[in-house]
């Protein structure tokens, strides 16, 4: 004889798992990072990243005036904005990629990533992820906030960068152009 689940019972439980899925998902707090989308003239594109065999190409940009201190300095100061633009690129219609100058052509963009410093941030993560003062935030390229646990999602990965200040190739970049 088999047991017969009440249709109520049967919602709740994927209501709770819904819920509870959605929780792991989601950042436990909102992150604080800046909007970059629509305010483009605050930064400057440092550099393109191509991703031939994926099609895909992320342009980096970092705000102007924390850019300028970094320059003279080889650090990035707190205030520091680092956004990226992710893009894919645009298809030359034979099977690959349009280039110019052996870069990829920028096609639709499809998400933005910005990396922010700001004093007294990252305090409340766990030492064992904590980014210094870095918080991290996604966002769909019209500028709408996609939920992501940056404590699962960036932090853990960003850990391993502790002597490039928790970034992959930006204080790289301005450490040659500083000397240091």
């Amino acid at each position: 004889m088999r047991a017969r689940v009440r249709p109520a019972v049967l919602l709740a439980v994927v209501a709770l798992v819904a819920t509870a899925a959605a929780a792991l998902a989601a950042d436990p707090s909102p992150s604080p990072v800046a909007n970059p989308v629509g305010k483009w003239d605050d930064y400057e594109m440092i550099m393109q990243v191509d991703v031939p065999l994926r099609g895909t190409l992320r342009h980096v940009y970092v705000d102007r005036v924390p850019a300028a201190e970094a320059r003279r300095t080889g650090k990035l100061p707190n205030g520091t904005r680092i956004v990226m633009r992710d893009y894919v690129g645009e298809a030359d219609g034979q099977g690959g990629w349009k280039t110019e100058n052996h870069r990829l052509v920028a096609g639709k963009p499809v998400l933005v990533l910005i990396q922010q410093k700001q004093a007294g941030w990252g305090g409340t993560h766990p030492e064992a992820i904590r980014n210094g003062e870095w918080e991290y935030g996604l966002f769909t390229p019209d500028g709408k906030p996609i939920p992501v646990n940056t404590e699962q999602a960036c932090m853990p990965c960003h850990k391993r960068y502790e002597t490039t200040d928790f970034t992959l190739i930006v204080h790289d970049y301005f450490a040659d152009l500083a000397g240091k």
